[in-house]
């Protein structure tokens, strides 16, 4: 909080000229918060007036900038000499942008100077080279995945040729129709057959005459 002595001494913050000595020479207090709220406490004998009203003595009363403050009617405040905290708040951003802005353009009017003919390298463009690399994988794949396609297709073509191409297979019905009668060797050859054996016994009568025996 800031505090401004008013009066006629030269040793007041913000000195009234007065030469009937109607304003004291303490006549009144101003307090400024860093809010930019006010209060003025009057301190004198013949009085302070905020807007024509007269405030009491040592009571702190909140005024603005647009209120009329007067000094036993003699002489007004002049806000003017009351600095504004706010607008040295103001003040200060201003300042402050403005550097920053100053530090901004001078980084960036450097890299462009240094950069100026220079091809702009891979650090500064990483988005562009990741971007370019999987779009060149995404086309390998592709490829990879259609050669894959393709080779499959031709085997399944090869597969039905080959099945096309093999004989029907022979049913054992048509072998039995197929194979050639066989020939009699034994007829043919110089070989000739066993005879049949017979039974002897069976030839043989059971009971022979006997001739010639008396």
């Amino acid at each position: 909080m800031n505090v401004y002595s008013i009066g006629r001494d030269p040793a007041c913050n913000i000195v009234i000229n007065d030469n009937t000595d109607v304003v004291s020479r303490r006549h009144a207090i101003l307090n400024v918060y860093p809010s930019g709220k006010m209060t003025i406490v009057d301190q004198s004998h013949n009085g302070t007036y905020v807007n024509g009203i007269r405030i009491s003595q040592n009571v702190p009363v909140p005024v603005t900038r647009k209120d009329n403050v007067s000094f036993a009617h003699v002489a007004r405040l002049d806000w003017n000499l009351v600095p504004n905290p706010r607008s040295k708040i103001l003040q200060y951003l201003l300042f402050g942008l403005l550097a920053l802005l100053l530090v901004i353009g001078g980084v960036f009017g450097y890299r462009s100077c240094s950069n100026n003919g220079k091809e702009p390298s891979k650090e500064n463009t990483p988005a562009v080279v990741d971007s370019a690399s999987i779009k060149q994988k995404a086309e390998e794949l592709k490829k990879e995945e259609e050669r894959k396609q393709d080779s499959i297709k031709k085997h399944i073509e090869d597969s039905i040729k080959k099945a096309n191409s093999k004989p029907a297979p022979v049913r054992s019905s048509d072998k039995k129709k197929q194979a050639p009668a066989k020939k009699d060797v034994k007829s043919k050859g110089t070989t000739k057959p066993e005879p049949k054996k017979t039974d002897v016994k069976k030839d043989k009568p059971e009971n022979t005459p006997k001739w010639g025996r008396g």
